[in-house]
């Protein structure tokens, strides 16, 4: 059909209207939003950061919505329970999931996932970078990274390893040295807190762990840090490098965030984002629910 400049001019204007209304219904499911109790899934179990700082953010943030959060725990499988439970939710605003840097490398260690981690989730906010350790049982006869690598190289297999499971990031960076010839055994457990109580116990000899779990057992002496992972120093132990910095190229990033299903709103994830921002530059917040467990928020 041929259409006349002042015809393409009212088709024109009558997209523009059609935007306009729709980023105005937008807007204003927003500001209506939450209409009902929101739920918020985490796959690790209760205790750790990715669980214990939404937790203390969501409580506040309940009261100042006009509805609760209810958060549930749903570990498993190095995450993909919780994920799937998630990936699965109606994307209508009401599920939301916690998350870190496992998310990403599950398809690297998983031949098939219940979910696609590319299409069936939108990103709603990054809380902080993590920081973790590399940290050993109090007995293992090594008090540098250097000394436990060439302890593993001289000795294979003598050296159990706990992560909090099949392609987390500890797990990769297990597999990263082990490719290397430090040969150690991967031994998976359904969260942080176990895996740091087996390196405690002597269970196991060397874990990756999150600095504010961990820091508690190291001023105990019950296990002993050697490097923090990634390429930045310690922010909360004075004068611990990072395993970059000792000369070892492997930085996979720690950073823990929240998901949600594909097709939510985008007017409520906005919402959700703009509301978990002002707590994290909350600086009273922050020094009391954020730095504490070893995350340095990032809003």
């Amino acid at each position: 059909m041929n259409r006349t400049p002042n015809t393409a001019r009212i088709f024109n204007a009558a997209r523009s209207i059609s935007a306009m209304a729709l980023l105005a219904a937008g807007t204003a499911q927003a500001q209506q939003w939450p209409v009902k109790p929101v739920r918020v899934v985490i796959h690790q179990p209760a205790g750790g950061p990715t669980d214990l700082v939404p937790r203390a953010m969501f409580n506040q943030m309940g009261p100042k919505l006009g509805q609760p959060f209810v958060v549930e725990n749903r570990p498993g499988a190095g995450g993909i329970v919780g994920l799937d439970a998630c990936a699965k939710a109606a994307p209508d605003g009401y599920t939301f999931c916690m998350t870190n840097n496992a998310f990403p490398t599950l398809p690297l260690a998983n031949a098939k996932l219940p979910f696609d981690t590319q299409k069936d989730f939108s990103a709603t906010a990054l809380f902080g970078v993590l920081e973790t350790l590399i940290v050993v049982n109090a007995g293992v006869p090594a008090t540098t990274l250097r000394e436990l690598l060439e302890l593993a190289r001289t000795k294979p297999g003598s050296l159990a390893f706990s992560t909090i499971g099949q392609g987390s990031g500890a797990h990769l960076h297990l597999e990263w040295f082990r490719t290397r010839g430090f040969d150690m055994l991967h031994v998976p457990y359904k969260g942080g807190e176990a895996a740091l109580n087996a390196a405690v116990s002597g269970e196991v000899q060397i874990t990756i762990n999150a600095t504010g779990r961990t820091l508690p057992m190291i001023k105990a002496g019950k296990v002993r840090a050697l490097a923090t992972v990634g390429d930045q120093p310690s922010a909360f132990i004075p004068g611990m490098r990072s395993v970059v910095e000792l000369g070892y190229d492997v930085n996979l990033g720690n950073w823990i965030g929240m998901l949600t299903p594909a097709g939510t709103p985008e007017a409520v994830v906005r919402r959700m984002n703009a509301e978990i921002n002002l707590h994290l530059r909350d600086e009273a917040f922050a020094k009391q629910y954020v730095l504490t467990q070893g995350i340095v928020p990032t809003a």
